[in-house]
């Protein structure tokens, strides 16, 4: 499994790199299919009364199937956390299709 991590407005620091890359090997639980994670971290302008400032939108690659979650959240951590949530949830759900579709 290729993990990348990249930010297009900020600098990505070491910690963030290793939480992110810690994050996505939560997914190995789900087999070895996944061939490559791409972790795309960006910073959002803020208005006044937006408290969105932090972006991550994870692409997972699969054989066939490429599943893509964006989120953002008011601190990078949190929209990380947010965003591998959701990808583990569709992963698991293309999963269970996958072995539901053998079984009938």
């Amino acid at each position: 499994m290729n993990i990348t991590v990249q930010s297009k407005t900020l600098e990505v620091t070491d910690a963030l790199r290793a939480f992110c890359e810690k994050q996505a090997q939560k997914m190995n639980r789900f087999g070895r299919r996944i061939s490559s994670i791409n972790i795309h971290i960006e910073n959002i302008k803020r208005k006044k009364n937006d408290p969105s400032a932090a972006s991550v939108q994870y692409s997972v690659k699969l054989p066939g199937n490429v599943l893509v979650v964006k989120r953002t959240a008011v601190n990078m951590y949190e929209a990380v956390v947010d965003a591998t949530n959701g990808i583990m949830r569709q992963v698991r759900k293309t999963k269970e299709k996958r072995i539901t579709k053998k079984r009938n």
